[in-house]
């Protein structure tokens, strides 16, 4: 990911630890059930109890043991987070072709740890997915909880292998589809390590940056057909920078909703102004348009642009930030964290 081409800071390594911690807490607890389960055991080596039975809003399916081998359709994050390398997965989003830098640092990691050595199918997270492919990976359970299209997948999908998705009552947040994966492949106490560390590095870095709390921000990624609005409170779209304290404008009420409530038109432009304004360029856009939108007079109008508080965010974190994972958060702050303390602290 493109993180990796800006310098470090004094505080950047500290993140960067933080992964490590992740990263070994699930490689352990992959070593400790490996060497611990026994196949014919209801009670598996951790706090998960088989058969276990997965409520999703679409069904229900039976997972009868620890699942071994694992597709990831949009869970990747959490799997790799909990020392779990699937057998498939989606491919990161845009046109990337091979996993983001720290997809492969946690790969790696739970390839050392003693799980499978390596991912042997990638699927295009964009078109609908390859059920005979999928089959024939042989997997035991299927991880959907961050999988945009479920709902038109489901029932092909609940014939391959059980489904791990969110409950229909259950409160949609990266934290609830951790928690649900995590005990699936029962690694519940790993898991809420992990969240655990992913809260205290942003209580860190917010601790660290008060002034962050007296300043409003907005977020918008520039899609190729749209530029989509990001920082409705209380979303999971909004929710790394309101964990960083920032606050919202009186605008984010113009976008709250699903699409099209959310997108923004060519002449709402200056209601993204905020004291800090930052925006994504998503990697399928054509050549010229990323250009044509920081040029244009309505863009180039906003205070924030002309007061050096316009941030564009790395290649890559256009995906991640409106998605919240583990992994994915804290590589997240290592790469925006800089700038957000250098532009707010020449402002």
């Amino acid at each position: 990911m493109a993180s990796a081409s800006f310098p470090l800071t004094p505080d950047r390594p500290r993140w960067r630890a933080l992964v490590a911690i992740v990263l070994a807490s699930g490689v352990l607890a992959g070593c400790s059930a490996q060497a611990d389960a026994e196949p014919e055991a209801t009670a598996a080596a951790g706090s998960t109890t088989y058969p276990l039975t997965l409520d999703t809003e679409f069904g229900s399916t039976v997972l009868d043991e620890v699942p071994e081998r694992v597709v990831a359709l949009g869970d990747l994050d959490d799997a790799l987070a909990l020392g779990v390398v699937p057998v498939g997965s989606f491919r990161p989003a845009g046109d990337a072709t091979e996993l983001y830098e720290y997809e492969q640092t946690a790969l790696d990691a739970a390839v050392a740890g003693g799980a499978a050595t390596e991912i042997e199918q990638l699927f295009d997270p964009y078109a609908e997915p390859d059920y005979e492919a999928i089959a024939k990976l042989d997997p035991d359970v299927i991880l959907a909880s961050g999988y945009w299209d479920l709902a038109s997948s489901y029932d092909k999908l609940s014939t391959i292998a059980p489904i791990v998705a969110l409950p229909a009552d259950a409160e949609s947040t990266w934290e609830s589809r951790h928690r649900i994966i995590a005990k699936a492949l029962d690694r519940a106490d790993q898991g809420e390590a992990s969240i655990v560390a992913v809260h205290d590095a942003f209580d860190e870095a917010r601790a660290a940056n008060p002034q962050f709390a007296e300043l409003t921000l907005n977020y918008a990624v520039v899609y190729p057909t749209q530029v989509t609005y990001m920082s409705v409170p209380d979303t999971e779209a909004s929710w790394f920078f309101s964990q960083l304290g920032f606050q919202s404008t009186p605008s984010s009420s113009e976008f709250a909703g699903e699409y099209p409530a959310d997108v923004v038109s060519e002449e709402q432009t200056p209601l993204l102004d905020a004291d800090v304004v930052v925006i994504g360029y998503h990697s399928l856009l054509e050549p010229g348009q990323r250009e044509a939108f920081e040029d244009s007079p309505l863009f180039t109008a906003l205070p924030a642009v002309h007061n050096g508080a316009y941030i564009a965010l790395p290649e890559g974190h256009d995906s991640s930030i409106p998605q919240p994972g583990v992994l994915s958060s804290l590589d997240d702050l290592a790469a925006v964290l800089p700038l957000l303390e250098s532009t707010t602290a020449a402002n």
